[in-house]
């Protein structure tokens, strides 16, 4: 049998005798995101016009396509198959094999969806696109003021989904059959809602209610409920409102006393709040937006954005309170992700706080009881549905940094999106990632899915969040693990799960470490090729390292099977162990005395000028440095950011949320012209070259003490730490037996724009290549990425 293969040669179509048969034909295979995007109404539309009969139906493993037409007919539809895809669909691959029809097909046909094998990718939720919304405030239609308006270009998907094919039966709407006028808009192939499978409408779908919070229940029309809503929210009370993939809180933006509310109901004093607008004009009316930013906040993921606060509209000072993101570079700012969401803020007219729907640490509430009852002491009233979440989906934060927009938290409107994974890394995994900013990564069929983010699993709950996830996702997506990843930390919560799973299932255990996982993540983002060594730089909290200590500072020659550790900040104790993670001031301490003696005159005038900071020179820290060698050394980057923050008087004696303090530090300089380069000491400690901060502390303590401005210091510090790193570079090209041309940057810390764009600009000057992160995080939500691949790199081939 001889092949056509159209221009990508990824579509292999029959040719030769088997088609001089009238019945012969062609089976197409279709692979790719084919479902739940409106794929099988293009392929009817395109067959009808081209006059094709046959088939398409979904199958387990994508679409499945007959038709009864020559060799050119077939390869024509093909060609424009792919031109003319819906524009959430993709199609990875189309593989074709003669079919003979025991009758001929009178015309072309959607038919039934069969299951079998699985593996078929479907898009994530999808924020409401402009046809549905032009419908959503049209009087005259039919759908006029529905909160689950959709179609096949928008609404849940993966929120929805139980099992593929993508079926109304395999979905949340399972229970709300179809009315006679929405039955009549699947069926039909001139409409934009033919096989839309959560199409619904006031007569046949879901509904929303109030409840409050003594318990009183109260239905109505939609709009007299959203305007008893949008009635609450101008009083200052706090809203809890079910959402796409989980429940979220809301109060008034505008008002610092319903923040100050929601801050003390949720005991969240400092963590920053995002707010929702209804629409693209509602953020200019308060921001200076850059086409970037227009084109990311307008998406389909409908993400939140971070928007640096001095973009802020000089004409409208005081309408957003310090209070949303208090002493942060940014306010994270959203567009309605939902047409529920898009008919409250049309009721409200302004600005809502739009935050997580859960008690502090906990993972969102998806079911309606489970919310009334952990919700019942934050919110005043509660804005319901009976449309079920069956995946819990936070919403995604980004941030446009060095001209590219780079995902934070990787969540609603992204997952299950994958990321293909390079050539030679076969097979499926799962990795389960960090313990913080929790996702797990499974890999399968090319491919690396993650979880949407799960969170901190020092919480009980978000561990059977995490438990759900792995019970679910690799069914879903028809990936069998014969591998588990976890991180090298035997203590880590995520690590002990997985290797209780890898001994129930009989599966090998693979530990990663930390940083070696970053820094493979970012390599796979960007199609890196596995055997080709890069040097990493990964910058970022604590890591366990391979000789027993906490790393976070380091640079590492590696590909994606192995790595060798050429360099690191100076080491130094974690006073009180976990409580230095926690208490700024003794990274501080820890720092300031490995240049300067305890007794130091410098120290006692910065505590005597800065009584917050007596307690370097008390009794505590006496006895702390006294028991310094009893503490863990680490090489942590962010611990030293820490520090800094400490020194300058912006991180809190106790943070409120991991990274509190270096976003604030960030904040300080953000806009500062930095005048002085303070130098960091460049050594060899055995086979490791050590960059040391020790330098930095005097001239931070005498440019402080000497009244110098503590946002120009603050810039200052975030130069030095670049330029020493790029040093540090300089020196490794130079040793023998390195060589690199790539440079991968990693970690935490490459959130920090003062950090990653001088970074990226300094390193470019030298003539390197350098890759960073941008449809993953780039901090430990991230990690189950790199321990997949690592896992698929180390294992034997099959």
């Amino acid at each position: 049998m001889s092949q056509y293969t159209d221009p990508d040669r990824s579509t292999a179509i029959p040719t030769g005798s088997e088609h001089h048969d009238a019945l012969a034909g062609s089976r197409l295979r279709v692979t790719g995101c084919v479902q739940g995007v409106g794929f099988r109404p293009v392929v009817y539309r395109l067959a009808t016009e081209l006059g094709l009969s046959g088939s398409v139906g979904n199958i387990g493993s994508g679409v499945e396509i007959r038709l009864a037409a020559d060799t050119a007919a077939v390869a024509n539809f093909c060609r424009r198959l792919r031109a003319e895809c819906p524009a959430h669909a993709r199609i990875d691959r189309i593989a074709a094999e003669p079919v003979a029809f025991d009758v001929a097909p009178r015309n072309f046909a959607v038919i039934e969806s069969q299951s079998g094998e699985q593996g078929a990718r479907f898009p994530p939720d999808l924020a409401i696109c402009p046809p549905c919304l032009a419908e959503l405030v049209d009087p005259n239609n039919r759908r006029y003021g529905y909160p689950f308006i959709n179609c096949t270009d928008c609404g849940p998907r993966y929120s929805l989904v139980r099992a593929l094919p993508w079926d109304r039966a395999n979905t949340a709407m399972a229970d709300f059959p179809l009315c006679a006028a929405c039955l009549e808009e699947y069926i039909n192939p001139a409409n934009r809602r033919f096989h839309a499978e959560p199409i619904a409408c006031a007569e046949c779908g879901p509904h929303i209610w109030l409840q409050y919070a003594e318990g009183r229940k109260q239905e109505g029309p939609p709009a007299s409920l959203l305007a008893q809503c949008a009635n609450w929210l101008k009083q200052g009370r706090v809203l809890a409102l079910k959402g796409i993939g989980g429940f979220q809180l809301a109060c008034d933006a505008g008002s610092a006393t319903a923040i100050a509310r929601l801050r003390r109901r949720k005991h969240r004093p400092a963590k920053p709040f995002a707010i929702m607008l209804r629409d693209l004009a509602g953020i200019e009316a308060f921001f200076t937006l850059n086409e970037a930013e227009r084109t990311q906040l307008a998406g389909p993921a409908a993400p939140i954005l971070l928007l640096p606060k001095a973009r802020l509209r000089q004409a409208m000072p005081g309408i957003l309170p310090e209070a949303l993101a208090p002493g942060m570079a940014c306010i994270g700012v959203m567009l309605a992700s939902s047409p529920l969401h898009w008919l409250l803020l049309s009721e409200v007219g302004g600005p809502l706080v739009m935050t997580s729907g859960n008690a502090g640490g906990e993972p969102l509430c998806t079911d309606n009881r489970q919310a009334l009852s952990a919700l019942a002491t934050l919110a005043d009233g509660f804005l319901l549905h009976n449309r079920p979440i069956l995946h819990r989906c936070d919403d995604s934060v980004k941030a446009v940094v060095a001209g590219r927009p780079r995902l934070v938290r990787r969540a609603r409107g992204y997952v299950p999106d994958p990321v293909k994974l390079p050539a030679g890394l076969n097979g499926s995994v799962l990795a389960l990632g960090a313990d913080l900013k929790n996702s797990l990564c499974v890999t399968g069929h090319g491919q690396a899915v993650l979880s949407a983010h799960i969170g901190d699993l020092s919480s009980p709950a978000c561990l059977d969040a995490l438990r759900q996830q792995l019970d679910g996702l690799p069914g879903l997506l028809g990936m069998a693990p014969r591998a588990i990843a976890v991180d090298l930390h035997p203590e880590y919560v995520s690590s002990r799960l997985g290797a209780r799973l890898a001994q129930e299932r009989g599966l090998p255990l693979m530990r990663v470490q930390h940083h070696h996982a970053h820094l493979v993540s970012c390599l796979v983002e960007n199609g890196h090729p596995p055997a080709e060594p890069v040097l990493g730089i990964v910058l970022d909290g604590l890591g366990l390292g391979d000789d027993g200590s906490l790393w976070g500072g380091e640079c590492l020659l590696a590909d994606y099977a192995g790595y060798r550790r050429l360099g690191r900040l100076r080491p130094f104790p974690l006073l009180g162990g976990d409580q230095a993670s926690r208490q700024p001031w003794r990274n501080l301490l820890a720092q300031l005395t490995q240049g300067l003696s305890f007794r130091s005159p410098l120290i006692a005038e910065l505590a005597a000028a800065q009584p917050a900071l007596s307690c370097l020179t008390d009794a505590r820290a006496e006895a702390l440095l006294k028991m310094a060698a009893r503490f863990p050394q680490t090489s942590s980057a962010g611990r030293l950011f820490d520090a800094v923050a400490a020194l300058l008087g912006v991180a809190p004696l106790e943070l409120s949320f991991e990274g509190e303090a270096a976003m604030k530090l960030e904040a300080l300089a953000e806009g500062a012209p930095a005048n002085t380069c303070y130098d960091f000491t460049l050594s060899r400690e055995g086979e490791l070259w050590q960059l040391d901060p020790a330098p930095l502390w005097p001239a931070l303590l005498e440019g402080l003490l000497a009244g110098q401005d503590k946002a120009v210091l603050a810039a200052n510090f975030h130069l030095s730490l670049v330029r020493g790193l790029c040093n540090m570079v300089r020196r490794l090209r130079q040793q023998q037996g390195v060589a690199f041309t790539t440079v991968a940057l990693s970690g935490g810390v490459m959130q920090n724009r003062l950090i990653l764009e001088p970074l990226i600009e300094e390193l470019d000057a030298m003539g390197l290549r350098v890759l960073t992160q941008s449809q993953v995080p780039c901090n430990d939500g991230g990690i189950a990425l790199g321990q997949a691949a690592i896992a698929l790199a180390q294992l034997p081939v099959s």
